[in-house]
């Protein structure tokens, strides 16, 4: 009876943590190195890891990240990941100088990898739970953009930690 009780308790927060999973906005845009992105990419297999930084000053806290993920997952298969900067606030006069600004700082094989979002802020703001604009938010997705785990922080062997650990059940999952 108590295994019974048990395996129910799990099958219900199962399908209630299924149930409030939410996808991402849809991303369709350019990347700093001027190719066409489409989020999430239809019949993809990649696992997708978002970086999301609504701020200029999120930029101290998202950078880390960026770099971290790219060593590990550059020539990845399975994963792909990009650094999103939210600039639907920024007037759009101003844009260009932005972009400019960032592809100046961006190293070349990074650019790739990073592509400004320029609608959809309260949508992605509702999604992450938005609470500091100086932090960077990480979201883990599965391919079809469902996602699956997300922290706002700054990049710590903890929080890295955390991700991987995700990840890993995540490739493990036998949808993957």
């Amino acid at each position: 009876m108590r295994r019974l009780a048990l395996l129910l308790l799990v099958l219900s927060l199962t399908l209630s943590i299924a149930a409030n999973s939410q996808s991402i906005p849809p991303i369709k845009g350019k990347t700093l190195a001027d190719t066409d992105i489409v989020l999430p990419q239809p019949g993809s297999t990649q696992i997708l890891i978002l970086v999301l930084g609504f701020s200029h000053k999120s930029a101290e806290n998202c950078a880390p990240w960026g770099k971290r993920l790219s060593a590990d997952f550059r020539s990845d298969t399975h994963v792909n990941y990009y650094q999103l900067p939210v600039l639907q606030g920024a007037p759009s006069f101003v844009r260009p100088m932005i972009l400019r600004g960032m592809r100046k700082d961006m190293p070349a094989d990074q650019q790739a990898h990073f592509s400004p979002i320029l609608d959809h802020e309260d949508e992605w703001k509702k999604l992450v739970n938005f609470s500091a604009p100086d932090d960077a938010y990480i979201l883990l997705t599965d391919p079809h953009g469902q996602v699956v785990w997300q922290t706002h922080s700054a990049l710590t062997d903890a929080s890295y930690g955390a991700l991987k650990s995700a990840l890993s059940k995540l490739l493990a999952s036998p949808a993957q």
